[in-house]
């Protein structure tokens, strides 16, 4: 932690080879961890005195001649840490934690270019990979097709306990940026400023409690998925969307201003066989929290799109749509209208996003505020309506430009950063619909499988309530439900949609959350109402050998078909990887889900439904991880 460094000018890999590059991209990471090693070792004089120092590069110095020599005695380290007391060892664990926070942080900006060149060298970039697919014969039209049409959607699963404080997440975020400032940078005093600041933030780090007080619930770990939900959402994907529009370009084609491939789901709050701490309670604030920020990543990237859009009336003119919006502005929004006028006179766009910027704040509100945004399509369609007026007159690329940025945005996050899906143990409305038919003189907890999917069935396609009204005591998976229409109906249709059955096991486990859901209207088939989905989930090795069988009757069944036609002939299935490698070890789990993807594949042949795999699956080998992750397709081949 002590160790000198030797500064790094200029770029280390211009004009040179690939593997001098990575050579010095190498030499440039440990020169930072050298540099970071140095600033915590004087971080701890100034903190605890040069004892606490002293103490550390001792342990650290036998450590690693441990590691060096296997059959060296590990007596003197032992003997160097007997004596050390409870308030001491504490310190000395958290220098070496804060050691690695930094090491791991510089690692990660250098990891950046290193990807960045193995990138370069492996084709790795979208265009390449078009490039790839023309040369394999694909045609561009196909190509636009399948990338516009293509929803891929990355899933963050709910582990509490796993959740970093944000209070040591924005640090080291900072932390990485004058990493990266540090390498560019051209002076002695440049450097030196940074690293002060450097001082600064390791002596913050230190004195910054790395542990709750309290046991991490599932709202901490929805505060922590939602730090990097929003650094990626605005830091790295809209780069990406914009390369992905220049490549279709140039093929005849474009990403639409309203459209992208990627959205974010998520586990955090809905997960209720993972944590039985989630309760409908849990699922409300998560979505309050997920709402709120999505709202003010929104308002803020229309900030930044007024300070652009400075295009003045008496230059370029508008269009008949937006002039008519700018008239209406007037009326409706006097206040408003009458504040930008003044700031903007002669800017209608400007004026307009005046307007956009209000209702958005009013959407915000708890509730919202009269003439708030009911929802993003509103919004979607009042920046549709700029970017028609620019692009007919002459400023198209101010349209596909930050304007667009936006527009992706919304179709990215909408209101509520990211799709919450809701998971519970398929015996959860089993117990429920027990106690609802009890009443009626019919022992559900009696009937067999094949019983109960008869009973399911009817029950799906009728009206008749089971359940007893709003304001009466209901059973667990009931009231969870009536949650769930209660926020769609507040916060619009794409807060949820899916409903996951852990330990699907027969079709039964599937409709009886469904009778659920049409209990309290988020399923009415006679009026063509489905407003949510249901995702069986196999995880045993006995269930994935059942997958075929399960889906076939459960495609069958009249009502239950009906749902996934009002739901585009769209039928989403999980397939569970860590339960199914414990359940039989990785190699066994592996070759299971294999053929399980195959039999998936031959029933959507076979019923004409498109059929949605959801891959459960870590990065660690615990959780179903390995070295064919990459591999893994979104939806099995002909599907």
């Amino acid at each position: 932690m002590a160790g000198s460094v030797a500064g790094v000018s200029g770029d280390p890999t211009s004009e040179a080879t690939p593997a001098d590059q990575l050579g010095a991209i190498d030499q440039a990471l440990r020169n930072d961890i050298r540099r970071l090693g140095r600033q915590l070792g004087d971080a701890l004089v100034r903190q605890h005195g040069p004892e606490l120092l002293e103490r550390v590069e001792r342990v650290r110095g036998l450590a690693r001649n441990l590691r060096r020599d296997d059959s060296s005695p590990t007596g003197e380290l032992a003997e160097g840490l007997d004596g050390v007391n409870v308030e001491d060892a504490i310190r000395l664990v958290r220098a070496f934690t804060v050691y690695f926070y930094l090491a791991n942080t510089a690692e990660q900006v250098h990891r950046v270019e290193d990807l960045r060149l193995n990138a370069e060298a492996s084709d790795r970039r979208f265009a390449d990979t078009v490039a790839k697919l023309r040369d394999a014969g694909v045609s561009d039209a196909e190509i636009v097709d399948t990338v516009v049409g293509a929803d891929l959607r990355p899933v963050f699963t709910a582990h509490p306990t796993e959740a970093s404080r944000r209070s040591i997440l924005d640090k080291l975020a900072e932390l990485a940026t004058l990493v990266e400032e540090r390498s560019d940078a051209a002076t002695d005093a440049q450097r030196a400023r940074i690293d002060r600041r450097v001082d600064e933030l390791i002596d913050a780090v230190w004195q910054t409690d790395e542990l709750r007080r309290e046991r991490p619930d599932p709202v901490d770990e929805a505060r922590a998925i939602l730090y990097f939900l929003v650094q990626i959402a605005t830091d790295g994907l809209p780069e990406l969307f914009d390369d992905i529009d220049a490549t279709l370009r140039a093929l005849g084609g474009a990403l639409p201003g309203d459209r992208v491939p990627i959205r974010f789901g998520s586990w955090v709050g809905g997960d209720r066989d993972g944590n039985p701490n989630v309760t409908p309670e849990t699922t409300v604030e998560v979505l309050a929290h997920q709402r709120a920020w999505a709202l003010r990543l929104l308002i803020s990237e229309v900030e930044e799109l007024s300070s652009e859009l400075s295009v003045a009336d008496a230059v370029a003119g508008v269009s008949e749509e937006l002039a008519a919006q700018l008239a209406d502005d007037r009326e409706r929004f006097p206040g408003v209208a009458s504040r930008f006028s003044t700031l903007s006179a002669g800017e209608p766009y400007r004026r307009r996003l005046g307007v956009v910027h209000e209702r958005l704040q009013r959407t915000a509100q708890t509730p919202p505020a009269p003439r708030a945004y009911g929802g993003p399509d509103e919004l979607e369609h009042d920046l549709r309506v700029m970017a028609d007026s620019l692009t007919a007159h002459r400023g198209e690329l101010m349209a596909r430009g930050r304007l667009a940025r936006v527009r992706r945005l919304v179709a990215m996050i909408g209101f509520h950063l990211a799709t919450l899906d809701i998971r519970e143990h398929a015996r959860h409305p089993h117990e429920a619909l027990a106690a609802l038919f009890t009443p009626l003189g019919t022992d559900y907890g009696a009937l067999d499988r094949s019983a109960r999917t008869e009973l399911l069935t009817t029950e799906l396609a009728s009206r008749r309530p089971l359940g007893p009204p709003d304001g009466a005591d209901p059973p667990p998976a009931l009231d969870l439900m009536r949650t769930l229409r209660r926020e769609m109906d507040r916060a619009g249709r794409d807060v949820v949609e899916s409903y996951i059955i852990s330990m699907t096991q027969g079709v039964d486990d599937v409709l009886a959350p469904a009778v659920l859901a049409r209990d309290v209207g988020l399923l009415d088939l006679p009026s063509g109402v489905a407003r949510i989905g249901f995702v069986p989930l196999f995880e045993t090795i006995e269930d994935l050998r059942s997958v075929g069988i399960v889906l076939r009757q459960l495609l069958a069944c009249p009502p239950y078909r009906r749902l996934v036609e009002l739901r585009g002939d769209v039928q989403e299935v999980m397939v569970g990887y860590s339960d199914s490698n414990k359940d039989g070890g990785i190699t066994t789990s592996q070759w299971e889900i294999h053929k399980a993807l195959r039999q998936i594949a031959e029933v959507s042949a076979e019923t004409g439904i498109r059929i949605v795999v959801f891959h459960g699956r870590g990065g660690s080998v615990g959780r179903g991880g390995g070295p064919t992750n990459a591999a893994i397709l979104s939806q099995p081949p002909g599907a």
